[in-house]
């Protein structure tokens, strides 16, 4: 198996694209996994920062009132810091990768500052319809927001009259696993959490098992709520304990390790008023040549505009609806080879979007 050498980033001496010097990212979320966390770290790698010492890469706000000296392990080869929220007062033009209604008394302080002239130099990215509630919404109606599906612009615009920049998901095409003929099998690396149908892929394994069939493995870090309330001493356990895999490093080598050789990458993942776009595990199983299975409502539901969905059942990607399509899906075992040439065509778009341009630190 030949491996492409994957240039890491030297933590101690970064150096990135240039922007404003002054311009921070601030990570306002208490997890470090799943679309979020890997979201930051394609943006830091592609538009990245100006030079910098790595100890103010990506700072987290913390309720103590004091700041750690230490640097902290983000993954991807990257560093954060945790912060006293008061610092954030102090810093001209933050770049809020992620907001959350839990953290609404830093967002607040963010905007009611006496110190800050202005607040339309505030950038924020909303992933999904979750990241907003009616407070928030009042108190960054002058941020420039970001989205990066059409369908959170638009829901975002329709239900809190909130005006937003459109822009694709950045992507850093990363090195990966050399071509590998003759490609078996299926993978998850999905969050093992709510909204993600696990439960169907798990019982799609148990029909599997009767023709003979290895199963769809799993990887992903689980939510422990989900596992409490889905999994734990419930008849899936069985089934979850013997396809899941672990948790993989937070590496852009480790998810092509994981993938590279396998046929399809399945994601079934739903968001209530959300569909018809990318995310990260789409972006990585196309770009490490993988054949998608989404789930059909993902791209047929009716609450999305059909001119907000990238992809296509059977033209980009695959699609089912329950365990027994999943399963027979994966029986057939189809070519895959125009599915993954036309999936490919979504790319350039996000290796090559420029983030830098909502970054107006005038």
């Amino acid at each position: 198996m030949n491996i492409k050498k994957l240039k890491l980033i030297n933590p101690d001496v970064l150096t990135y694209t240039k922007l404003n010097s002054n311009t921070q990212f601030i990570y306002l979320h208490k997890f470090f996994f799943g679309g979020v966390t890997t979201f930051t770290a394609h943006l830091i790698y592609t538009i990245g920062m100006s030079e910098r010492i790595n100890d103010n890469v990506i700072l987290r706000p913390i309720s103590s009132n004091k700041s750690e000296n230490r640097l902290r392990d983000f993954g991807y080869g990257l560093h954060y810091k945790n912060i006293s929220s008061k610092i954030l007062r102090n810093i001209p033009y933050p770049f809020l990768t992620m907001i959350k209604d839990d953290y609404f008394p830093i967002i607040l302080n963010l905007t009611n500052n006496d110190q800050r002239e202005r607040t339309d130099n505030i950038v924020v990215v909303i992933h999904d319809p979750r990241d907003i509630s009616n407070r928030i919404s009042e108190l960054i109606r002058k941020w420039k927001i970001i989205t990066i599906r059409r369908s959170v612009q638009q829901y975002i615009q329709q239900k809190y009259n909130l005006n937003s920049v459109f822009l694709y998901h950045p992507f850093y095409a990363y090195p990966t696993i050399s071509s590998i003929l003759n490609r078996k099998g299926a993978v998850s690396i999905s969050r093992i959490g709510f909204g993600k149908n696990i439960d169907i892929i798990l019982k799609a394994n148990k029909i599997l098992e009767s023709f003979g069939i290895n199963g769809i493995r799993l990887y992903g870090y689980p939510t422990p709520l989900y596992i409490y309330l889905y999994l734990n001493g419930k008849n899936d356990a069985v089934e979850f304990n013997k396809y899941y895999y672990g948790k993989f490093d937070k590496s852009f080598l480790s998810v092509s390790n994981i993938i590279a050789t396998k046929k399809f990458v399945v994601d079934l993942s739903l968001v209530k008023n959300d569909g018809g776009g990318t995310q990260y595990t789409y972006l990585e199983a196309i770009h490490n040549n993988c054949a998608l299975i989404l789930h059909r409502r993902w791209i047929q539901d009716l609450n999305n505009d059909p001119k907000y969905c990238d992809f296509k059942e059977g033209y980009n990607c695959f699609a089912i609806d329950n365990e027994k399509e999943l399963a027979e899906l994966i029986k057939v075992d189809p070519d895959t080879t125009k599915i993954i040439n036309n999936a490919k065509r979504l790319m350039h778009r996000h290796t090559n979007i420029n983030w830098s341009k909502v970054i107006d630190n005038n």
